[in-house]
């Protein structure tokens, strides 16, 4: 299945069922961040979150203070609220891919989406225009199912790196506007995992 397909599949049906699930087991990635930083929009006054989505984390079983500002690889049980969704980890590795937005975002500039993983491996760069906690058990995407678009899919190249690019229109109606981005990976032989978010703001 292309990563399109399983992107539109699932993004649909368990948006609709999120609200009513129980506690599960859950598998994602991004940057450890203290939700306590003073100034930061996407915080939610909590002492662990996920970087730009501010999902909350538990360290009640594993510490996570080793891995504060860095990117990882985390599993944990999931507390069932879409609304404000907390993980208790369980287990909790450094992450050694990751997905990035480059290049500057003034007004008629162009962006690119890098999924990086091995050689090979088939990704989908995703835009989206709002952040969510979307449960694809034991997946979590963190963008809105309602405003994600698929900029390209295929296969990472020699160096392990699949890119998309994004132009920013010149309309100054965009300044201030944030966005966000993550990558589907799916491996030829494992599951399917999404990558940590990124996120960017428009500016002059």
């Amino acid at each position: 299945m292309t990563p399109t397909r399983l992107l539109a599949l699932c993004s649909s049906a368990l948006l609709a069922l999120s609200t009513l699930l129980p506690a599960q087991v859950v598998h994602m990635r991004g940057e450890v961040v203290d939700g306590r930083a003073t100034g930061c929009y996407y915080c939610p006054g909590y002492q662990y979150v996920i970087k730009w989505i501010g999902t909350r984390l538990d360290g009640s079983l594993v510490s996570l203070a080793p891995y504060l500002d860095k990117q990882v690889d985390l599993t944990g049980t999931w507390n069932g609220s879409v609304v404000t969704p907390i993980i208790t980890v369980t287990s909790i590795q450094l992450a050694t891919e990751s997905f990035s937005i480059s290049g500057t975002t003034r007004l008629g500039d162009r962006l690119r989406f890098n999924a990086i993983a091995p050689q090979g491996t088939m990704a989908a760069n995703v835009l989206g225009f709002a952040r969510a906690f979307v449960p694809m058990l034991p997946l979590v995407f963190n963008l809105d199912p309602a405003t994600a678009i698929v900029l390209g899919s295929g296969p990472t190249n020699g160096a392990g790196e699949f890119k998309s690019d994004l132009s920013i229109p010149n309309d100054p109606a965009l300044v201030g506007l944030r966005f966000y981005g993550e990558a589907l990976i799916v491996p030829p032989a494992s599951i399917p995992y999404w990558s940590n978010p990124d996120s960017k703001v428009v500016t002059l």
